[in-house]
């Protein structure tokens, strides 16, 4: 039972964080080049520090949620797709760590705005962490369609 409710609560924040990454990258990402160059260092921190709760607090559950679905695997779902999740999620944090975290830091360019180059490798990488996001979100709503299924 305890699985059940695990991929249930999984789902649902898996699908709001695919919804996230996706408004992201279409909209906020590509309306920072509208930001002035002398208010783009204050209005890039205090973007920073808005995510923490709606986004980076979701994400980190849904990271548990994958990990603990290694242990508690709901009945219709083959072992080889938790760990084929666990696996996405470990690839977002090692991609964010190692690449998006970094690049994010030091994207203010000599002017003060986004430097042209480094925001534009964001918005083409990027794209990357949407493809993982939403890859575990389709494969989690595959788990809850065979957990929905009779027998």
């Amino acid at each position: 039972m305890i699985a059940r409710w695990l991929l249930l609560a999984v789902f649902a924040l898996s699908l709001y964080g695919a919804g996230q990454v996706w408004l992201v990258q279409v909209s906020s990402y590509p309306l920072w080049r509208y930001v002035g160059d002398a208010q783009f260092a204050a209005y890039h921190r205090a973007w920073w520090r808005s995510i923490w709760a709606v986004v980076l607090g979701p994400a980190a559950l849904v990271l548990l949620g994958a990990l603990l679905m290694l242990w508690w695997r709901p009945p219709q779902t083959p072992a080889w797709f938790s760990w084929l999740g666990a696996g996405l999620q470990l690839a977002l944090v090692v991609g964010t760590a190692l690449w998006w975290a970094p690049l994010m830091a030091r994207l203010e360019g000599p002017g003060g705005g986004p430097d042209p180059a480094r925001f534009r490798l964001l918005l083409n990488t990027h794209w990357l962490r949407v493809g993982l996001v939403s890859a575990y979100a389709i494969l989690v709503g595959w788990m809850v369609l065979q957990n929905l299924r009779p027998g």
